[in-house]
């Protein structure tokens, strides 16, 4: 009994401690979406009301701000924000437990104040009553404003089964995709309160797997990609132990010799990807010099923002706007090597939403080639939009493509075959594979990437690197945390900033107040960020030839 009443002794003390509610630490903001998921509470903000963590408000001034507020106090304040526009004011959100369940009810409001300028609204839940006090910031504030913003922030406070909409992945991932520090975008998918699910679990990893894959030397994408890759390799590894010993398989600098040869005649080469996979783009490169050669003039792209293409034609390279997979630093090397090599850079992606997507991808590469018929076309692709052959799930759009043109194109797939070979690079005709089930075969050619992350540098012919040491005292706050390394060319972050597309993004923990890598000659632009400061140190730097 003793240690019963020590414990719940201790538990008093802890939860009387907490200067805001014990729970606001479970507070998550999509957007101005408020989710609790402990009190399973929603509440939906306006857009330009700047919500703030409590953790950051010194609790004498919170004190200071209602302690003339009837029925509230600190330690139940849940969430706090502030707008900068008009009207200006601050608002501030309580929950009090029911000791009893009550018949929920709508938002009243039980205090105007003109002379602090403040309303106070109350909203009954069976569980839980919420009250809202909003507060303007100066004298020109009209009650009205508050009073409606008021009504609308206090109705929109939902529990349990009343709250309406769900927290998914896709919304997490919408609402802070943008962001240019990409370690908080993956740490706002890996803590957000979305419902447990199969579905969900996918839709979380194909997210952070995207996010991981934009900087290198990541464990954690690694480790991802290791499960990911597992059953297939597994399931593969039969079939590739008897195929690989076949005398027609094509490695290494041949493959793309092979593909260049065969594509001579013809108008079309299709290459895919994993949206997940940066070595994807590094053997779209290699195939990039060599389709030149044969007289490709056009690549088209997939993963373009509309009216992209025209822009990056325009000015030689990609930036933040181009398009989300494009901000990976190697499909930007894509793009600025097909410039510098003469290519011109098409989108084909559908836009129209009142038509299949992969028909309206067809149809927009079938109007380009019946309008230039001295164009040769390299297009970049995800996944199974280059399958030939109708799936299951209907026609891809190289069906389509060759339905609507008659053009028969070279179609090789690089994301279906993973497998542990001696050789980088494994091409595979379609024919050694009919036997096997596990395989979609309605391409021409497979090819099994191996390619290295240490290869990035020959590949785009950067062989003359050097290293380069920065040290700095911010270096020593971190406490072995890592820091996301962003080197630009320093021509193109001096217009777009961090709207730039790096051309290296990678991972490091200082040493000795200092952190190492490598680089080509040239004039760049780095900038360090971490987790908590997306503005480290940010600074210019020439690597000499």
């Amino acid at each position: 009994m003793k240690k019963s009443f020590l414990f719940l002794f201790i538990i008093f003390l802890l939860v009387s401690c907490q200067p805001y509610h014990p729970l606001s630490k479970h507070n998550y903001y999509n957007r101005s979406r408020l989710y609790n998921e402990p009190l399973e509470l929603q509440v939906q903000y306006f857009g330009d009301i700047q919500l703030k963590s409590l953790s950051d408000l010194p609790s004498r001034e919170i004190k200071r701000k209602i302690k003339d507020v009837e029925d509230v106090k600190a330690k139940d304040l849940l969430a706090y924000g502030t707008t900068n526009v008009n009207p200006e004011y601050e608002v501030f959100l309580f929950i009090k437990e029911n000791i009893r369940k009550v018949n929920a009810g709508k938002g009243t409001l039980i205090s105007k104040d003109t002379i602090s300028r403040s309303v106070l609204f109350k909203k009954e839940n069976p569980d839980q009553t919420a009250y809202l006090y909003i507060k303007a910031k100066n004298n020109n504030n009209s009650l009205n404003s508050l009073v409606n913003d008021g009504e609308s922030i206090i109705n929109s406070h939902s529990t349990g089964k009343e709250g309406k909409e769900k927290l998914t992945y896709n919304k997490v991932f919408n609402a802070v995709k943008n962001s240019p520090n990409y370690l908080k975008v993956r740490k706002e998918l890996n803590t957000a309160p979305v419902e447990e699910s199969d579905a969900n679990e996918w839709m979380q990893f194909q997210y952070l797997a995207t996010i991981n894959s934009l900087f290198s030397n990541n464990d954690t994408y690694k480790g991802q990609i290791e499960n990911f890759e597992k059953n297939r390799r597994e399931q593969l590894k039969p079939i590739l132990d008897t195929l690989l010993q076949n005398s027609e398989i094509i490695i290494n600098k041949e493959v793309t010799d092979e593909i260049s040869e065969l594509a001579k005649t013809k108008r079309v080469v299709m290459l895919n990807e994993n949206h997940w996979y940066p070595k994807h783009r590094l053997f779209a490169i290699l195939l990039l010099k060599k389709l030149k050669k044969s007289g490709y003039t056009h690549l088209a792209l997939e993963a373009l923002f509309p009216n992209q293409d025209q822009k990056i034609n325009e000015r030689g390279y990609p930036t933040f706007s181009s398009g989300y997979y494009i901000r990976e630093p190697n499909f930007g090397k894509l793009i600025r090597k097909a410039k510098e090599l003469g290519f011109v850079i098409i989108g084909y992606e559908n836009e129209n939403q009142e038509i299949n997507r992969e028909l309206g991808q067809a149809q927009n590469l079938q109007k380009i080639l019946e309008e230039h018929p001295n164009y040769k076309i390299f297009v970049y692709a995800g996944l199974d939009h280059i399958l030939e052959e109708e799936t299951k799930s209907g026609k891809r759009m190289a069906v389509y493509f060759k339905e609507l043109t008659g053009i028969d194109p070279l179609t090789i797939n690089q994301a279906d075959m993973v497998g542990n070979t001696q050789n980088e690079l494994n091409l595979i005709p379609q024919n050694l594979v009919n036997s096997f089930e596990k395989l979609d075969k309605a391409v021409d050619f497979f090819v099994i990437n191996n390619l290295k992350f240490s290869s990035q540098d020959s590949i785009v012919g950067e062989n003359n690197t050097q290293k380069l040491t920065i040290k700095s005292h911010r270096f020593e706050e971190l406490n072995a945390e890592e820091v996301l390394i962003k080197i630009y060319k320093e021509s193109e972050y001096d217009i777009y900033k961090s709207g730039s597309i790096p051309v290296r993004a990678t991972l490091k923990k200082p040493s000795d107040k200092s952190i190492s890598f490598k680089l080509p000659p040239g004039n760049y632009t780095i900038h360090f960020s971490s987790l908590e400061n997306d503005n480290i140190i940010i600074f210019n730097k020439t690597i000499d030839f």
